[in-house]
């Protein structure tokens, strides 16, 4: 005798709840974590970098205008000097007038580390250090400036430029 098996469309078994397992979960979970904290990490790092670099061109427009200043008022001179002062060394600036060199401009660091002209204006500010070396009508000027674009704690985050720059009298 023979045996017909008859099939009546797609089986339906018990062998599935059609959801996630634990373990698919977890994995999903891992690798979502993951994906977040690389994304937290690079823009941290970007916001650390863009910092960085806003400091560094901080103290490098501050250092350009400082030295910037100090060559248009000394190439014009007659004369040029570093005198002690009660502010410490600064730089005396003369022309020729008719009556003979005339004071025309100073320039000295303050307390707060600012460069000041003759007229208590702020010429440049984040300045650490300055050494103005003068030889006959040259002007030799080297100055440190330092922007702490991080915390005041840690000096492993700031920024600073040495700045070397000559002028020379021309009259």
């Amino acid at each position: 005798m023979r045996t017909t098996h008859i099939h009546r469309g797609p089986s339906h078994g018990v062998t599935g709840s059609g959801g996630f397992t634990l373990p698919e979960l977890m994995i999903v979970a891992a690798v979502s974590i993951a994906v977040v904290l690389s994304v937290v990490v690079a823009y941290v790092g970007t916001i650390r970098s863009w910092n960085g670099t806003t400091g560094l061109l901080e103290i490098q427009r501050e250092a350009s205008l400082g030295m910037e200043a100090i060559q248009n008022v000394v190439r014009p001179a007659s004369d040029i000097a570093v005198a002690a002062g009660a502010n410490g060394d600064s730089l005396e600036v003369y022309w020729e007038v008719a009556s003979g060199d005339s004071l025309t401009a100073e320039f000295y660091l303050d307390d707060a580390r600012n460069l000041i002209d003759i007229n208590g204006t702020t010429v440049a500010s984040l300045i650490d250090s300055i050494d103005f070396v003068v030889s006959g009508r040259t002007l030799h000027v080297d100055a440190w400036f330092r922007s702490d674009i991080g915390t005041p704690n840690r000096s492993t985050d700031d920024q600073r430029v040495q700045i070397s720059s000559t002028s020379i009298c021309r009259n």
